[in-house]
């Protein structure tokens, strides 16, 4: 890049901002750069998350994170200077306080250690702390990023949505340790309207005998096969869909129960919000096949296509980076349609 005079800020143009996306996941961290508003081929990173640790142990891991993709950007382009602004976007499980940055998880299994307190702030001091070990630009510039969260599922949905521009309105699914939503209208997430809950989120909402997340993620789909006798020590969702896919007429029927009630459960959602498409991301979408006849006989005339992500992360990446649209115009949090 040719500078006129590198003691003069005034006389160098605003380098693309360079942003760091982190989708903090309870058993994986995962990571990437985002510049001129596209994911940089090469610095995709994955690691375990340290979501069971100490919370030292866990911002030292999304600093480490942040250290090496920053490193990934001086190997493959140039190294930072004191004009290039970085942005920092976590996609993080709730509850979670995305505005303030301070982390609500108790008795989930994955970051009770960060609960009540800021990640904002501990990954700010964790920079500064290190600015001894790595001297020179890069610590001051992390110091002095923009640093933003927003909840996983709302980012899978973002993201989703640049892959369809033409569709207007998007029901976004993650299938994993639980059940993520996103209601999406013109590229925003939409809540409290199109009767659609407050939070703009399925997961809590009441189902049968106890609530969404009970029935859709890893653990409601596991009860059904338990129920058949399928289980057996260290047996996975993953276990369950190729026993399915290899001829198990009782695994066959755990993915058509669980297509059947997820149609009945997502049917009032869909009569009133009305979407043109059904997306789905995480671990359980990949057996969509299994058990996609099904939700769409439970949708009946609601029907409507249902596509499964092959790459979901980088729809979550997509959507991290939306959370700084705003940017332009100095605001502090990301346009929700409520």
């Amino acid at each position: 890049m040719n500078r006129k005079d590198s003691a003069d800020p005034e006389s160098v143009p605003s380098p693309a901002p360079i942003t760091i996306a982190l989708d903090a996941g309870g058993t994986a961290l995962k990571g990437a750069l985002i510049v001129n508003g596209l994911p940089i081929p090469g610095s995709f990173i994955t690691r375990p998350s340290e979501s069971h640790g100490a919370a030292a142990d866990t911002i030292s891991s999304f600093a480490q994170a942040c250290h090496d993709l920053i490193n990934y950007h001086a190997s493959a382009f140039r190294p930072l200077d004191y004009h290039d602004l970085i942005r920092i976007g976590f996609a993080f499980p709730g509850p979670f306080d995305y505005a303030k940055g301070i982390a609500l998880l108790q008795g989930l299994g994955k970051y009770d250690a960060l609960f009540k307190q800021s990640v904002r702030d501990l990954l700010r001091c964790e920079f500064q702390r290190l600015k001894s070990s790595f001297p020179g630009v890069t610590m001051n510039r992390l110091t002095a990023a923009d640093i933003r969260f927003g909840n996983d599922a709302f980012m899978f949905g973002l993201g989703a949505s640049t892959r369809f521009p033409s569709e207007r309105r998007l029901l976004c699914l993650t299938l994993g340790t639980g059940l993520g939503s996103a209601f999406v209208e013109n590229g925003q997430i939409v809540a409290g309207r199109h009767g659609i809950p407050s939070s703009g989120m399925l997961f809590a909402e009441p189902y049968r005998d106890h609530i969404v997340d009970s029935y859709f993620g890893k653990r409601g789909i596991l009860n059904m096969a338990s129920e058949r006798g399928l289980l057996a020590d260290g047996f996975d969702v993953a276990d369950l869909a190729e026993a399915a896919k290899s001829g198990n007429a009782q695994a066959q029927d755990v993915f058509r129960e669980y297509g059947s009630e997820l149609g009945e459960m997502l049917l009032p959602y869909l009569s009133v919000f009305k979407p043109s498409r059904l997306v789905l991301g995480g671990q359980i979408s990949g057996s969509l096949p299994l058990w996609e006849k099904d939700i769409m006989l439970a949708l009946g005339r609601h029907a409507v296509p249902v596509h499964a992500l092959a790459d979901g992360t980088a729809a979550v990446f997509n959507g991290i980076e939306k959370l700084f649209e705003d940017t332009d115009h100095h605001a502090s949090a990301p346009h929700f349609n409520l």
